[in-house]
C-alpha cells in the first residue's frame, strides 16, 4: 500500500473501535493484544478480516500470527 503511516493509522482506527464496539477508542502504534484486553483470539480474526475487506488486502498465516500490536500491524499493510 503506497499510503503514509498516518493514513494506514487513521483508517484502521475506524475498524478497531467497530470490531472492539469502543467508540472512543484511542488507536495509537502503541496499542496491543496486551493493553487492549477485548483483543483476544476472535476479535484477533474479526479485526484482520475487516481489515482485509475494508482495505482490499489479503494477509498470509504468518502475517495474521505476526500482527498484535498496532504498529506491526501498520509495518505488514506499509509491505503490501
Amino acid at each position: 500500500m503506497a499510503e503514509s503511516r498516518a493514513t494506514l493509522l487513521n483508517k484502521i482506527e475506524g475498524l478497531f473501535r467497530e470490531v472492539f464496539e469502543q467508540d472512543r477508542l484511542q488507536v495509537t502504534e502503541g496499542l496491543s493484544k496486551e493493553t487492549l484486553e477485548a483483543w483476544d483470539s476472535l476479535g484477533h480474526i474479526r479485526l484482520v478480516s475487516a481489515m482485509e475487506e475494508e482495505l482490499g488486502v489479503t494477509f498470509t498465516l504468518d502475517e495474521i500470527e505476526s500482527m498484535s500490536s498496532v504498529a506491526r500491524i501498520l509495518s505488514v499493510l506499509e509491505s503490501k
